[in-house]
């Protein structure tokens, strides 16, 4: 995640040095996009690791023992289970992106 960092950030500034008025504008708001939407998902995956619930998401979808959070373009699904003490805590964790798996954390 890093590596994406940094190439945005160089773009950023090869469109800043390189770049007319009306293109280094356009370009400019697409790359401060991009670089929101991978800190966004960079976070959301950070806490699906650590076993928590993601921040940013757009709605959800609750049934018996799953909850899956839907973001824009990834989704994650966790999976409940109760402890002897009829507590509720979570059993797995696991993000998609394009059905592919690229996070996720069981017990």
């Amino acid at each position: 995640m890093t590596g994406i960092f940094a190439l945005l950030f160089t773009a950023m500034f090869l469109v800043v040095k390189y770049c007319k008025k009306t293109a280094k504008v356009v370009l400019s708001v697409m790359l401060v996009l991009a670089t929101v939407y991978c800190a966004v998902l960079a976070i959301d995956i950070n806490r699906v690791e650590s076993f928590r619930e993601p921040i940013f998401y757009i709605g959800y979808y609750e049934e018996t023992g799953l909850i899956e959070y839907k973001g824009l373009g990834y989704r994650t699904v966790v999976r409940y289970g109760y402890t002897a003490e009829d507590e509720q805590k979570i059993n797995s964790i696991e993000m998609y992106m394009f059905d592919r798996c690229i996070a996720g954390a069981i017990e």
